[in-house]
């Protein structure tokens, strides 16, 4: 009788990753993981940054440059009034820098007789249906300029000059032609054509023709109005606050003498007929406090920032801005010689 061997079977062990080989591995993956992300958000808060910068470079190379030539146009083509036509002041026909209107009326004659003039101004010869407003003059904190920061409204600054040649534009971008006087008023409002709403330095501008004897009887603009107190164009976008300082002396002579160079820098007189008596206007000072389209990531905080825009130290971004997000910001400043101001009368 044989005996057959019953079969063998091999049984071979199941082996896996015990649970602290697991807990290993995962703890392995989160710190590469981390790793990544902070090498992933790193580098996005340098983009957002290098974004950022190079916005606020672009303001100061094409806005804040183009803002300036425009302003180099002021008091090109003044008139000559009872002193020079380099002594510019609130008084000076068609001046630089437009402080005051007509006010459509004088006492004159013995006895005195009440006569319609439109002289004696730098809008001189100009009217609407009644007085120009005021609201189109250049002023310190206007009502019609917005801010952003404690200080309720920006400054407006107005200017006017002649058109030297054909086929320029205005600061809104309408064509001027030679020996037409333009007005152009620069002022803060909200972008409409943006959904955050943000200010931008904006100007509306209006252009006329002047001829010296139409303009003892007035030189009618009403139709021309509207569109400089309208609301123009955004120029530089993104501007939490504009400043301007009038650069002014008593002196005459500082051009052939400039030993006798004193010069003020004061803001925009409310009355200009008091404060700038005896005085001549030479320069401007504008700043800007700009910010960038791209927000960034920073430890500091909006409510922390403080600005010196020219004559207005320490300033904070008032409460809703200061809440909103972290911008780059950068404070703007240019002082522009005027021209034609500083011949001796």
């Amino acid at each position: 009788m044989s005996y057959r061997t019953p079969p063998t079977f091999i049984i071979k062990n199941q082996s896996g990753f015990t649970l602290i080989e697991l807990m290993v591995a995962l703890i392995l993956g989160l710190l590469i993981s981390a790793a990544a992300l902070q090498v992933f958000y790193t580098s996005s808060v340098n983009n957002n940054r290098q974004a950022a910068g190079s916005q606020i470079q672009n303001t100061a190379v094409f806005g804040v440059e183009d803002f300036s030539k425009s302003l180099r146009r002021a008091n090109y083509g003044a008139n000559s009034n009872n002193t020079s036509s380099f002594y510019l002041n609130h008084l000076t026909p068609q001046g630089g820098v437009v402080l005051t209107r007509p006010t459509g009326t004088k006492t004159t004659g013995t006895p005195p007789v009440t006569t319609v003039t439109w002289v004696g101004s730098n809008l001189n010869g100009l009217k609407g249906s009644a007085a120009l407003p005021t609201s189109i003059l250049s002023a310190n904190a206007s009502e019609n300029s917005a801010s952003n920061i404690g200080i309720t409204n920006s400054d407006q600054l107005t200017i006017q000059y002649q058109a030297y040649q054909n086929n320029i534009f205005s600061c809104d971008g309408e064509r001027i032609n030679k020996n037409d006087y333009v007005v152009e008023r620069y002022f803060v409002r909200a972008d409409n054509n943006l959904a955050s709403r943000q200010n931008g330095l904006a100007c509306a501008s209006m252009i006329y023709t002047y001829n010296v004897t139409a303009a003892e009887a007035g030189i009618d603009v009403e139709a021309k109005l509207a569109k400089l107190t309208g609301t123009g164009i955004i120029i530089i976008p993104n501007v939490d606050y504009f400043r301007v300082l009038l650069g002014t002396t008593a002196q005459n002579n500082f051009a052939t003498n400039p030993a006798d160079l004193s010069i003020v820098y004061q803001p925009i007189p409310a009355n200009p007929a008091t404060t700038l008596a005896g005085q001549r206007i030479v320069s401007l000072q504008v700043g800007l406090l700009t910010h960038s389209d791209t927000a960034t990531t920073s430890k500091q905080d909006n409510t922390n920032l403080r600005f010196n825009i020219l004559d207005k130290r320490d300033q904070k971004l008032e409460g809703k801005v200061a809440a909103g997000g972290k911008y780059l910001r950068d404070v703007y400043e240019t002082t522009i010689l005027i021209r034609n101001a500083r011949g001796k009368p």
